[in-house]
């Protein structure tokens, strides 16, 4: 009886243990803030890029934070090259790849075409570094507007691609993975993939992006409570808070605010914020205290090799006209049409 009652007490004990470790440390909410940096189409709104990154960005810095870019070609084919270039420079920031062009259908191409696309698009997120200073290690994919296939995920498996945040929970999911909060790996493939998180709103699921809420009408305030229904939601349970952001919905005017307010809201509450490549080795490992993390982001200090493709700059640099060569060599895409 004795020798029940202490197995039986061993198994409650272990049970207790396991629970614990799943959950993050001290009880923090994990948040995983997603940036995608869009480039903005028309002319005349070109220099709205950058502003809306940089506002942004030094949002996250003023506060300490930590966030994942995300860039598609057509952004670091502009000035806004050199922004991305100096927050690589800083640990607190990851970043990643995302397709060639801004609002891109990448599972229109072949599977030859999107490898080619994919490849160039690492190769310029590698660029961005300052020569003598650091290197660029790519992670991350995330496809613009959530629109990919299974050619996409062989080319990313060719390239080495870590992770991939084309999901949403219980909407954009692998089969058999519909309630899975978490990074899991992709069934076939190497890589794994991360869901932006979901919020009921009458009844329905929509995904955490403020892209979302701005075009099926709604404003900055519901976008704001929504944010901190789902992070008081969270409270106590293992599920992170993966919220997806666009610099042209966040990067100015009311949706900026909402940032700004929910983002003071988590912090008083002692969130623990971590970048993309971080969550997936949470997944991994089920380490849920950010501090006893392994992983690097994407910062390696004392480059030795400054090769052709980094940018030779100041590491004070704060506008192009001090920049020494700002000059890039054109990245080749293999020769394919896309």
């Amino acid at each position: 009886m004795k020798s029940l009652a202490l197995w039986c007490f061993l198994a409650l004990f272990l049970s207790a243990m396991i629970a614990g470790a799943s959950q993050p440390a001290n009880g923090h909410a994990i948040v995983n803030l997603m940036i995608d940096a869009q480039n903005f189409s028309s002319t005349d709104r070109a220099s709205d890029a950058e502003r809306s990154l940089e506002a942004i960005t030094n949002l996250i810095m003023d506060k300490n934070l930590t966030a994942t870019i995300f860039s598609a070609q057509d952004l670091l084919e502009t000035d806004v090259d050199l922004d991305i270039t100096r927050l690589g420079l800083d640990p607190r920031f990851e970043l990643a790849m995302s397709g060639k062009d801004t609002n891109e259908k990448i599972s229109t191409l072949s599977y030859d075409e999107q490898s080619a696309l994919l490849k160039a698009s690492k190769k310029y997120v590698e660029a961005a570094k300052i020569c003598g200073q650091n290197d660029i290690t790519v992670y991350g994919f995330m496809p613009q507007s959530f629109n990919q296939n299974q050619d996409t995920y062989r080319a990313l498996d060719a390239l080495g691609i870590q992770y991939d945040a084309g999901f949403q929970a219980g909407l954009i999911y692998e089969h058999g993975h519909k309630s899975d909060v978490w990074p899991y790996q992709v069934e076939g493939f190497n890589f794994y993939a991360v869901p932006v998180s979901t919020y009921n709103i009458s009844g329905k699921a929509v995904p955490l992006r403020d892209s979302y809420f701005e075009e099926n009408g709604m404003d900055a305030n519901q976008w704001y409570e929504a944010l901190a229904s789902k992070f008081d939601e969270i409270q106590g349970k293992d599920e992170p808070l993966v919220i997806s952001l666009t610099t042209s919905v966040s990067g100015s005017g009311d949706y900026f605010d909402a940032l700004d307010k929910f983002l003071d809201y988590a912090m008083r509450r002692d969130a623990s914020f971590v970048t993309a490549v971080q969550l997936v080795e949470m997944a991994k490992t089920g380490v849920r205290d950010p501090s006893a993390l392994k992983s690097a982001i994407n910062f390696t200090a004392g480059c030795t090799t400054c090769s052709e493709s980094g940018i030779k700059m100041d590491v004070a640099v704060t506008n192009t006209s001090e920049c020494l060569t700002c000059n890039k060599d054109n990245i080749s895409t293999d020769q394919a049409t896309y």
